[in-house]
C-alpha cells in the first residue's frame, strides 16, 4: 500500500508564488519532497509536491480519480523525480571535468563526487559507480 498523503492541507499563504531559494528552513523542512493532494471541484485529486521541479511553486505530479490512486500516483511520481534529481552529471570546469550531484534542496549545495581530466574518464567513472543511471540515458 502506498504512503498516505495529506489531503487539502493548510499551506502557507504564498506557497505557490515563492521562489524555492527564498523559503524558510522551517517551510522546507515541513514541505520539501512531501507530496500532498488538493481536492478538485469534480472530486478528483490533484497531486502536488514542493520538490524543485519548479523554481517558484510546488510541482504538479498529476491528477487521480480517488484518494488511493492519488497516494499511488504521489509515490510513483516522486520516486521517479528523486531518482532523476539524484543522478550524477558531468560539469566542465576550465581544464577538468567534475562529476556532481545537484543540490537536493534549495538550502544545500551541489555535491562534487569526483574530478577528471577528460570527459571519457568521467563517463567511465559514472558507468562503473552509477550503472543504473547510465543504462537509462
Amino acid at each position: 500500500m502506498p504512503n498516505r498523503i495529506p489531503l487539502d492541507p493548510k499551506l502557507p499563504k504564498t506557497f505557490d508564488s515563492t521562489p524555492n531559494d527564498k523559503r524558510s528552513k522551517a517551510q522546507l523542512d515541513a514541505w520539501w519532497d512531501r507530496p500532498y493532494g488538493i481536492t478538485l471541484g469534480d472530486g478528483r485529486i490533484e497531486v502536488r509536491c514542493l520538490n524543485g521541479g519548479a523554481w517558484d511553486r510546488s510541482t504538479h505530479l498529476g491528477v487521480a480519480d480517488n484518494y488511493d490512486a492519488a497516494c499511488a500516483l504521489a509515490e510513483a511520481k516522486q520516486a521517479g523525480w528523486l531518482k532523476f534529481r539524484g543522478r550524477p552529471t558531468l560539469c566542465l570546469d576550465s581544464d577538468q571535468v567534475l562529476v556532481i550531484r545537484a543540490a537536493q534542496r534549495p538550502d544545500e549545495a551541489p555535491r562534487q563526487l569526483a574530478t577528471f581530466h577528460s570527459s571519457q574518464a568521467a563517463s567511465e567513472y559514472v558507468s562503473a559507480n552509477y550503472p543504473e543511471e547510465q543504462s537509462k540515458s
